[in-house]
């Protein structure tokens, strides 16, 4: 069932009152009307009660229809109009229509007037509903914690939000005659015109760039930008972000890691010394403490022989000369391990080449070493740092790799240092996020010595493992 219509009667003849309504209620229309005979009741109808549509009369003797439309267009601009008069010239007409007016009948043509007046509402209510959607899509738009912006192909702003005008600078005004351009400076202008051509030719992309206010800040921006279609016409619709803070705070991070490289390198540096300290004190003192102490338990084996009934005593002086030239490997090894003197004595890659034939010895598995034909000069924390990160790559292929062979090179190119060590094992998923300290830690060496590190496995292919420093006072 239809509802009940409202309509408002600005008619002063009450005969012409009557033939409209006869003539609606004919042609199936209900309604509820009210008839206002001059301006006052007019306004009063108008203010107290919400009407469909207003048919007005043209031929009021002291209030025109015109007074009338623009009342209306104020205070109920969901109304329909519809001027129905007896006589009106068609210039008229055209001038109501294009003020505001649905439509105009004339009184001796009345049969057209339902359809005009069911015209009018249903053209009122699309109006109305467009207008509310609008109004949601600003708040929506207005609600973005960026700013928006929808531009046609021709880089004109269709639609953007208050926070594009904040930030910006611009008045809404200024923003609707700019273009992208606008707001970067010269060397960037030609870099945001290409990211655009790119929007539409890819769909979508992404820009991080700074942009320019009106008073000159220069702000950091990253911007989306999507082709789409608005209005049956080709349009790019985006969003942009101010990231300046992150900015400011990657910054800081960076120049923190860099103090903590710094610090770990300076406490690297005098853990290193520290050791080499403790290795030459236990090779030097302890060393020679107990090959003293063989030296005399030579000279009292000597004077034991002498003696007939010493030979049990002599027994245990060759056990206690044994354990003593024990004692001395195990120090020597210890104080390798600490610092190793061939590093001093022979350079990186004789020490490296050294460290792989014992490697050999111990485990069996081969190990092919190559690196430069001379020896090369290296500063002593890379030096170091490389020797120990080979060290935990060699204790891996013992420990977890299964392998039967290793294939060590050390390349030097200028200043640029490279080490990699391949092994044939059964290697592991190297794309997967590893704890190992082992790992951690020849990670943590390689940037302390200002080197990368990477480390690529397949399960059942082996595993490969590449340092690379940047020697600035390699040779």
């Amino acid at each position: 069932m239809n509802p009940e219509l409202k309509i408002l009667l600005l008619e002063d003849n009450p005969a012409d009152a009557v033939l409209v309504q006869l003539m609606l209620r004919r042609n199936g229309l209900q309604f509820s009307a009210v008839v206002a005979g001059d301006e006052y009741e007019f306004l009063t109808a108008i203010n107290s009660t919400t009407f469909d549509v207003v048919l007005a009369d043209n031929a009021l003797p002291q209030y025109s229809s015109l007074e009338a439309l623009n009342i209306v267009r104020e205070k109920s601009p969901y109304v329909a109009f519809i001027l129905v008069t007896g006589t009106v010239s068609e210039e008229f007409a055209v001038h109501i229509i294009q003020l505001g007016a649905d439509d105009y009948i004339l009184k001796n043509n009345l049969t057209r007037l339902p359809a005009a007046i069911s015209k009018a509402i249903e053209r009122k209510r699309i109006q109305r509903e467009k207008e509310m959607e609008k109004d949601l899509s600003d708040s929506i738009i207005n609600s973005l914690p960026g700013v928006f912006y929808l531009i046609d192909k021709n880089g004109k702003y269709l639609r953007w939000n208050k926070n594009m005008e904040r930030l910006s600078g611009y008045t809404a005004k200024e923003i609707s005659e700019m273009r992208p351009e606008d707001f970067f400076n010269h060397d960037k202008k030609e870099y945001v015109t290409a990211w655009i051509k790119e929007v539409f030719t890819k769909g979508y992309s992404e820009i991080e760039t700074v942009f320019i206010s009106k008073n000159g800040e220069e702000i950091a921006f990253y911007f989306t930008g999507m082709a789409t279609e608005f209005n049956e016409e080709e349009c790019l619709i985006g969003i942009g972000f101010d990231i300046t803070e992150r900015i400011l705070a990657e910054k800081q991070l960076i120049k923190i890691n860099k103090e903590l490289r710094n610090v770990s390198k300076h406490l690297e540096k005098i853990r290193e010394e520290e050791q080499s300290r403790i290795a030459r004190e236990v090779h030097d003192q302890l060393g020679q403490q107990i090959t003293s102490m063989k030296l005399m338990l030579n000279r009292l084996k000597l004077l034991l022989s002498k003696n007939a009934e010493g030979k049990e005593q002599l027994q245990l002086t060759d056990q206690i000369a044994l354990q003593m030239d024990e004692t001395i490997t195990i120090i020597r090894k210890i104080a390798s391990d600490l610092r190793p003197p061939l590093l001093d004595d022979l350079g990186l890659v004789e020490t490296l080449d050294w460290v792989s034939k014992e490697f050999m010895q111990k485990t069996g598995i081969e190990v092919k070493f190559s690196g430069p034909a001379e020896e090369i000069e290296f500063d002593p924390m890379v030096a170091i740092g490389l020797y120990r990160i080979y060290q935990e790559i060699l204790t891996n292929v013992a420990r977890h790799s299964e392998a039967k062979g290793v294939f060590t090179l050390i390349e030097v190119n200028e200043n640029d240092i490279t080490m990699t060590v391949t092994d044939d094992g059964k290697g592991f998923d190297s794309r997967k996020k590893h704890t190992s300290l082992g790992l951690l830690g020849m990670q943590e060496r390689a940037h302390i010595i200002g080197g990368t590190i990477a480390i690529i496995s397949q399960q059942g292919k082996g595993t490969r493992v590449k340092v690379r420093v940047r020697e600035e006072g390699g040779k």
